[in-house]
């Protein structure tokens, strides 16, 4: 039930590259009926993290990662954006254009009107400190090694769970309950541009 796209960040993935149209040709062959669950996947943070150095730099992000690939996630209705690279725990809430769309903190359904960023970077390695800053968008941050876990009980309700490795037990969670209607339905930047004019 999941469709995954992954890209490679040691590559450009701005608008007009080989690895843009790549990108774009994985989100949109996915069959939501048959697929309802759209992941994408990057080593690099593309989306946001509060990172120390990301924050240093005031883009929350690796140089120019969202800039061009948040469109293609609206337009496709990502559902869930996973990263390594960072070596901690982060989850954004639903957010497009760096706003939150929906306030819930655990629990989300109906129309997919922006995509969940999770940074679960913490397999390995020394772990990452965050930024002294931390933005609204950021709904949890765990300094500790730890991975998630994706569970699709059927087409319209998913779970995803992060756990420490330390004990398995779960430290941060969110639902998604959404129908093939609510996949189906427009949003802002999310359906082709229509005109009146004739």
């Amino acid at each position: 039930m999941f469709h995954f796209c992954i890209a490679d960040t040691e590559h450009d993935w701005r608008e007009g590259t080989e690895q843009y149209r790549f990108i774009e040709q994985c989100l949109a062959s996915a069959d939501r009926s048959k697929q309802p669950w759209l992941i994408f996947a990057a080593h690099r943070v593309l989306g946001y993290s509060s990172d120390k150095y990301y924050g240093l730099e005031g883009s929350f992000e690796e140089p120019m990662g969202r800039e061009s690939l948040q469109k293609l996630w609206q337009r496709y209705k990502v559902d869930i954006a996973f990263y390594g690279h960072v070596h901690n725990y982060e989850r954004s809430c639903p957010i497009y254009q760096n706003q939150c769309v929906k306030n819930e903190k655990h629990n989300y359904s109906g129309t997919a009107t922006g995509t969940i960023h999770v940074v679960v970077g913490g397999g390995g390695a020394h772990l990452s400190e965050y930024s002294t800053v931390t933005p609204n968008w950021s709904i949890y941050r765990d300094y500790d090694h730890g991975f998630g876990k994706l569970t699709a009980f059927n087409h319209s309700y998913l779970l995803f769970e992060y756990k420490k490795s330390r004990d398995g037990k779960v430290y941060d969670s969110f639902t998604i309950s959404r129908d093939y209607r609510d996949v189906l339905a427009c949003v802002h930047d999310g359906c082709e541009a229509t005109t009146l004019a004739t």
